[in-house]
């Protein structure tokens, strides 16, 4: 087994499969973050796991760009001690950041599609233990920050009524 192989394969049997986790959901617009249901780190260690937000267009109207930032919490256990710092990460230059803005193409209405980040090597999530041991669940609430969204009224799929007219 090739030492890839070898360390994906361990990566694997530390983290539960992925799921999907809602970290935005206004007005029939959802953001999920595809990550794994449990992860297992050990001491001095830091796990990644490659992911991107997913934009859901829920409303009548297609939805022809969106530019969002998402700020990653570390994970704090029920003593409010840090367990595991959490970061956009770059794995070609080693570099973490704490916030990361996404931009996302055109969205059909009813539709879904996968955002890139601004800065394109960002393209894990990395969790970087902090102590030799805990146990906390990680928080995203109050972690995006919509930057923009742009609305197309004129491809509405679903038809508003207007005034009768009445002409003569």
């Amino acid at each position: 087994m090739s030492s890839s192989a070898a360390l994906k394969d361990k990566v694997q049997r530390d983290q539960q499969p992925p799921k999907p986790f809602n970290i935005f959901n206004s007005n029939q617009i959802l953001i999920t973050l595809e990550l794994p249901a449990a992860l297992q780190i050990n001491q001095n260690r830091q796990e990644l796991f490659a992911t991107a937000p997913i934009l859901h267009n829920k409303t009548p109207f297609d939805i022809t760009g969106a530019e969002f930032s998402i700020f990653l919490n570390d994970v704090i256990d029920p003593s409010s001690n840090v367990i595991a710092n959490v970061r956009w990460w770059a794995p070609t230059t080693y570099t973490g950041e704490q916030t990361m803005t996404f931009v996302c193409e055109k969205v059909a209405s009813g539709g879904s599609v996968t955002c890139t980040p601004k800065s394109p090597e960002f393209t894990n999530v990395r969790w970087n233990a902090t102590v030799s041991s805990g146990h906390a669940t990680e928080v995203f609430s109050n972690s995006v920050k919509l930057v923009s969204l742009t609305y197309s009224p004129g491809d509405s799929k679903t038809p508003a009524p207007g005034p009768i007219i009445q002409v003569g």
